[in-house]
């Protein structure tokens, strides 16, 4: 099963995986449709020290968000990655509320949007677009 994992320690929190990711799926930018997502942490006893995590799905391998959809709107491929399928997505948020993770978000048409691991891409042998654009390394395909 694949996945995309960050080394935290390298991330800069540069934003560059944000931007391939938004670059490679959407036409249009939709704050709310990147996939991708950064998130800054403060070190806890060192308040000048930041860490930068990038998160994408984890593409579980008992999947919570794709056992509560009752739409079809999740899907796990032959490599494992647990795409999204917007066109079958009713926008009722059950997906979300199952992942631990905080994964799945939603659109401005409220259909659901979270990473597909760049399924495409990998299936013809190429790395996910934020694991190409990762200047430090800290993204993975494992």
């Amino acid at each position: 099963m694949s996945r995309v994992e960050c080394d935290k320690a390298r991330c800069s929190g540069c934003l560059a995986c944000i931007v391939a990711c938004l670059d490679q799926h959407y036409d249009e930018a939709d704050e709310y449709a990147v996939p991708a997502r950064i998130y800054e942490m403060k070190k806890s006893g060192d308040s000048d020290l930041e860490i930068y995590v990038t998160r994408s799905c984890l593409h579980c391998e008992e999947a919570a968000c794709l056992k509560v959809c009752r739409y079809g709107a999740l899907k796990r491929d032959e490599r494992g990655f647990v795409i999204p399928v917007r066109e079958n997505c009713k926008g009722c948020k059950m997906c979300l509320k199952a992942c631990p993770y905080d994964v799945p978000r939603f659109d401005s048409e409220h259909k659901i949007v979270k990473c597909d691991g760049c399924s495409v891409r990998v299936a013809m042998g190429l790395e996910p677009a934020c694991v190409r654009a990762c200047n430090t390394g800290a993204l993975k395909l494992v």
